[in-house]
């Protein structure tokens, strides 16, 4: 028959009470070890973590300021072709000042035309699908076409 139970086991069938077992010293260092190893992983974390919110700033900043840069070419090329404009119609015999003031028209009402179209837009940013979700009401269905 196989003995079975270990030492505690055989403890009762000998008719001793069973000793109490100590705690190896081993475990507590190797808890001691493991917390350690938890705290420096954190501070790993915590520390990539910074480096890479550095880096996304930096990177943000970067991409402002090539976009200011890339604004004034794209405006500065506007103005050119404007003027391209302004000066093909004289040379058809327009008069300059209404050539400018042409001009000056029809990109005023584009640039109006595109703050119309973002105002429009805006309501996205309102997260209108989650602010329905948490109202509690129900999801819009599209209409079928």
């Amino acid at each position: 028959m196989p003995d079975g139970g270990g030492p505690i086991a055989s403890a009762l069938r000998d008719g001793e009470p069973p000793r109490e077992q100590a705690v190896p010293a081993g475990i507590l260092d190797e808890l001691s070890g493991l917390v350690g190893s938890v705290r420096a992983t954190l501070s790993s974390v915590v520390d990539l973590l910074t480096l890479e919110a550095h880096h996304a700033v930096q990177t943000l900043m970067w991409m402002a300021i090539w976009a200011v840069v890339a604004a004034v070419c794209i405006i500065s090329a506007w103005l050119g072709l404007m003027t391209v404009l302004v000066l093909w119609a004289v040379s058809l015999g327009a008069s300059a000042i209404v050539a400018v003031l042409v001009v000056a028209i029809m990109s005023g009402a584009a640039g109006a035309l595109l703050i119309y179209l973002c105002g429009r837009m805006s309501h996205n940013l309102l997260f209108p699908v989650i602010r329905r979700r948490l109202a509690g009401k129900p999801p819009v269905t599209p209409v079928a076409p």
